[in-house]
C-alpha cells in the first residue's frame, strides 16, 4: 500500500503511542478511512467500526476487503473479523425504560449488541466521524467505551479540535485523551492531497416584498426605542439610570452596548472604556434592549404603579420586534427577521447567477448546490405573503435553475432522500427504465429506489453529463463523494464546525481526470444593514468561516471572513455589496492566482499564528504625534570630520598670533561654519522628522515590540514584513505568537490605533 505522507505519519504516530486510545484528525479527502483500516488491521484483533450513516459504513467494508482480502459485514451478530455498523444500530432506546444511565435505556436489540461487544474479547473499536459522539450518541458511547477496558479505541474525525466547544472538548478529552495525530487542510493542499481552493461570498438584499415587511418592523423598532428613551415616563429615565452605574461592574455584553451608545452620542464614554472594532458599529435594537433589561426588571419589581404600567406597555411592544418579556427579563421570540433573510427569494437568484457565470467561464466546472431542506417547513402566519412557502427547498432551487436559459446545457438535477427531479427530457435520458411520461417541464419522481437514482445522478455529475446537482447537506454532505465537484454553492443555515468542514470537503477532493482542478466555494448571504436584526444572516456567515482557513485576495492563508474579502469585518455587515460581488467574481475567474497562492504554502508549517494586518486606507493625519526630542538628541554627537577641527584650528591660530591677519580670519570663519553647521543640519533633520507621518511599518514594529515587552508574544518587530508585490493595497503584516495568543493580541491592537485617523486595521 502506497501511503500519502499524512497517512504514513498518522500510522507512525499511532504505532509509537503507548496509549490504547487514539484520536486522529484528518480532513475530508485525506484518506482517513484507509488509514483507519491500516491501523486496525495491524493490531490483529476483531474490529467493530461505527459510522454515522450507511454510505460511510459501505466505504469501511469496501476498504477493509480491498486492503486485507478478508470479508466484511454489517451483521450485528459480529460473524466476521471486521464489522461496520451505524451508530444508530447501537443507539436504539426503549421509550418505556427508566434510569439515568443511557445504557439502561437501550432497547433489547441494543443491549444484545453491547453484550456481543463484551463477548468478542479484546477488540478494536473504530469510531469514525467521532464528532457525532459530541452531539447525539456521546453519553451512550462514553458508558460503553468505559465498559471495554481492554479495547483499543481509534477515533477518527475531520473536525479540528480548536473548533470544538468547551463541552465537546471536555468529552473528547475524557474519551480519547490527547490528539495522537492531526493534519490541517492547508498542509494537505500544499502537499497536493487536496485541491487548491478559494472561499467567496455573494451578498444579496431582500426582495421588494421582504423589504416592505422589514420596513414595518423598522417602524416598530423605532417606536420602541422612542418609548424606552422617554424622559417623562418614569422618575429615573433609562439614560439617566445608565449614567449612575460603575461601568466596570457590567457584564461584557452590556458594557459593549454601553460603549456603542456612548460613541453614538447617547451617553458619555465611560472612563475605563476599551474601544475596539466591534464598538465602532451603529447602535442596534439589540443594544437598546440589552442595556434596558435591568432597568425594566427594576420597574416591574418596584412599588410605583405608574412605572409598572410603563414596563407592561414596553412588554406589549416587544413581540412586534421579535422579543418577549419573561420573569427572567427580555428573551428572543420567534426569529422572524432571520427567517426572512435566510429564506429570501434573492438567494435563489444569486445561486442561479453564480452557477450561470461559473459554468460559462469553465466548461469543466461541476457545481453542488446545498440547502437545508428537501421541503421547506411551514411559515408562521406573520410571514404569509412575504416569503415563498417553498423558498429554500431543494425543488424550489431546481425550478429557479431550470428557468434560466443560460443553464439549459447544464442539465440541473435535484436529489433528496426519496426523490429525484429534473426536466422531463433529462430524466428520460438519465433513467431510461423509469416511466417519465410525455410531458415537458420539471418532473419529480418519488419512490423507494432513491438510492439508485442518487448513484445515477452522482455518476452523471462525475462524467460531466450534468454539471449542477442540487440537494440537502444531509444527503450530499458527510459520506457522499464526487471527485469532479469543483465548487459548492452554500445556501444552508448550519454553522457548526462539523457542517462547515463536511460541506466544504465535497469540493476539495482531487480529481485524477483533472489534475489542475481548483475549487471555488460560495456562501450566499442576504443582508439588510439598515434594518433591526438585518445582520442576522451575516452573523451566520461570520460563524461559518471562523476557524476555517482559505486563501485571500492577496495570496495569504487566513481564517474568518477576511479570506472572503479583506474589506469585510466580523463586526458589521457590508454595504457596498455590488463592489464585493464584482471582486468575488473576478477572483473566481482567476484560477491561476488561487493555485499559485497555495503553491507558496509550506506544508511543514501547520501551526496557525496571529497575523495583524495594517493598511493605510485613508489620507494622512493632519497632525503627526511623535515624542519630542530631548536636549541630548538635539545635541550632535562627538564632532567628526572637518567639523571636529574647528575649535582646535581657532586655538592654534590664536597662539600663532595670526588673529589680525586675513589668513587667521579666514581660518576662524571656516572653523565656525563647520562647527555650528553640524548643529544646523541636525536641527533640520529633527524638524523634518517631526513633520513626517510615520510609515505604516513604523506603527507595526512599535506595536509588535510592545506586545513582546508586555509578555503577550515571543515575537517583536522582527516578525513584521511587507505584503506581496501583487497586493492591491500597501500593507504590513506581523506574524506573532501561536494561535492561543490571538485573543490578547487582537484586544490591544484597536486600542493602539484609536488616537490615529490614518492607519486602519
Amino acid at each position: 500500500m502506497r501511503w500519502r505522507r499524512h497517512q504514513r505519519e498518522a500510522l507512525d504516530a499511532i504505532a509509537d503511542s503507548a496509549d490504547a486510545r487514539h484520536w486522529v484528525v484528518l480532513p475530508p479527502g485525506a484518506g482517513k478511512t484507509l488509514a483507519g483500516v491500516g491501523a486496525a488491521s495491524s493490531w490483529g484483533r476483531p474490529v467493530v467500526a461505527f459510522a454515522p450513516n450507511v454510505a460511510i459504513v459501505s466505504q469501511w467494508r469496501a476498504a477493509w476487503t480491498a486492503m486485507t482480502g478478508e470479508p466484511a459485514t454489517s451483521d450485528r451478530d459480529l460473524p466476521t473479523v471486521f464489522t461496520a455498523l451505524t451508530y444508530q444500530s447501537l443507539a436504539v432506546f426503549d421509550g418505556e425504560a427508566d434510569g439515568d444511565s443511557q445504557k439502561a435505556r437501550l432497547h433489547p436489540n441494543g443491549l444484545a449488541l453491547v453484550e456481543r461487544l463484551h463477548d468478542a474479547g479484546p477488540l478494536t473499536l473504530v469510531l469514525d466521524e467521532c464528532h457525532h459522539l459530541l452531539e447525539v450518541w456521546g453519553d451512550l458511547l462514553d458508558e460503553i467505551v468505559a465498559g471495554l477496558p481492554d479495547a483499543i479505541v481509534l477515533a477518527l474525525t475531520a473536525t479540528p479540535p480548536e473548533l470544538l466547544t468547551a463541552t465537546q472538548a471536555a468529552r473528547v478529552e475524557r474519551l480519547f485523551g490527547d490528539i495522537t495525530y492531526q493534519a490541517g487542510i492547508p498542509a494537505l493542499v500544499a502537499e497536493g492531497d487536496l485541491a487548491p481552493f478559494a472561499e467567496l461570498a455573494w451578498f444579496t438584499t431582500p426582495s421588494a416584498r421582504e423589504e416592505e415587511w422589514l420596513d414595518a418592523r423598522t417602524v416598530r423598532a423605532r417606536e420602541l426605542v422612542s418609548e424606552l428613551t422617554r424622559v417623562d415616563a418614569v422618575d429615573v429615565p433609562l439614560l439617566s439610570w445608565l449614567d449612575l452605574h460603575d461601568w466596570r461592574d457590567l457584564q461584557p455584553d452590556v458594557a459593549d452596548a454601553v460603549v456603542r451608545l456612548a460613541l453614538a452620542g447617547h451617553l458619555p464614554l465611560p472612563e475605563h472604556a476599551h474601544v475596539t472594532e466591534r464598538h465602532r458599529t451603529p447602535v442596534t435594537l439589540d443594544d437598546w434592549l440589552t442595556v434596558a433589561e435591568g432597568w425594566l426588571v427594576g420597574l416591574r419589581d418596584g412599588d410605583d404603579d405608574a412605572e409598572r404600567a410603563f414596563q407592561r406597555r414596553i412588554a406589549t411592544l416587544l413581540p412586534g420586534v421579535g422579543y418577549r418579556f419573561t420573569r427572567h427579563g427580555i428573551r428572543p421570540g420567534h426569529p422572524l427577521v432571520d427567517r426572512v433573510l435566510s429564506r429570501s427569494s434573492s438567494k435563489a437568484a444569486a445561486a442561479v447567477e453564480i452557477a450561470a457565470r461559473t459554468l460559462a467561464d469553465d466548461d469543466r466546472a461541476r457545481l453542488l448546490v446545498l440547502t437545508d431542506h428537501a421541503r421547506a417547513a411551514a411559515l408562521p402566519a406573520d410571514l404569509d405573503g412575504v416569503v415563498e412557502p417553498q423558498s429554500g427547498s431543494v425543488h424550489w432551487l431546481l425550478e429557479a435553475l431550470v428557468a434560466d436559459g443560460r443553464l439549459a446545457g447544464a442539465r440541473p438535477i435535484a436529489v433528496t432522500g426519496s426523490t429525484i427531479g429534473a426536466e422531463a427530457h433529462v430524466l428520460r435520458e438519465l433513467l431510461p427504465d423509469e416511466d417519465i411520461g410525455q410531458g415537458d417541464g420539471v418532473v419529480v419522481l418519488e419512490g423507494s429506489t432513491a438510492d439508485r437514482w442518487l448513484r445515477a445522478a452522482t455518476e452523471a455529475l462525475n462524467r460531466g453529463w450534468t454539471r449542477c446537482l442540487v440537494g440537502t447537506r444531509g444527503l450530499l454532505g458527510e459520506g457522499w463523494n464526487a471527485r469532479a465537484v469543483s465548487g459548492v454553492i452554500d445556501l444552508t443555515s448550519a454553522t457548526t464546525s462539523t457542517a462547515i468542514v463536511q460541506t466544504r470537503g465535497r469540493s476539495l477532493r482531487t480529481d485524477p481526470d483533472r489534475p489542475d482542478k481548483v475549487a471555488v466555494n460560495w456562501t450566499v448571504t442576504c443582508v439588510a444593514p439598515d434594518r433591526p436584526q438585518g445582520d442576522a444572516d451575516y452573523r451566520r456567515l461570520v460563524r461559518k468561516h471562523e476557524g476555517w482557513f482559505a486563501v485571500d485576495e492577496e495570496g495569504d492563508i487566513v481564517d474568518g471572513v477576511a479570506h472572503l474579502d479583506s474589506h469585510l469585518s466580523p463586526s458589521a455587515p457590508p454595504t457596498a455589496i455590488d463592489t464585493l460581488n464584482a471582486r468575488a467574481l473576478a477572483r473566481a475567474a482567476d484560477a491561476t492566482a488561487i493555485r499559485d497562492a497555495w503553491a507558496h504554502v509550506d506544508p511543514a508549517r501547520e501551526n496557525a499564528v496571529v497575523t495583524l494586518r495594517i493598511t493605510a486606507d485613508r489620507g494622512p493625519a493632519p497632525v503627526a504625534l511623535r515624542p519630542l526630542p530631548t536636549r541630548k538628541e538635539l545635541t550632535p554627537k562627538a564632532p567628526v570630520g572637518l567639523a571636529g577641527l574647528g575649535i582646535p584650528a581657532a586655538a592654534v591660530a590664536a597662539m600663532l598670533g595670526f588673529i589680525n591677519s586675513p589668513t587667521a580670519a579666514a581660518v576662524i570663519l571656516v572653523s565656525l561654519v563647520l562647527f555650528f553647521g553640524e548643529y544646523v543640519l541636525r536641527a533640520a533633520q529633527v524638524r523634518a522628522s517631526l513633520a513626517t507621518e510615520p510609515a505604516t511599518s513604523d506603527y507595526a514594529r512599535a506595536v509588535a515590540d510592545a506586545l513582546r515587552e508586555g509578555g503577550r508574544s515571543p515575537v517583536g518587530a522582527e516578525g513584521c514584513g511587507s505584503r506581496s508585490p501583487r497586493a492591491a493595497r500597501p500593507a504590513c503584516t506581523w506574524r506573532g505568537s501561536r494561535r492561543r495568543s490571538r485573543r490578547s493580541s487582537s484586544r490591544r491592537w484597536p486600542r493602539f490605533w484609536a488616537p490615529s485617523s490614518s492607519p486602519a486595521t
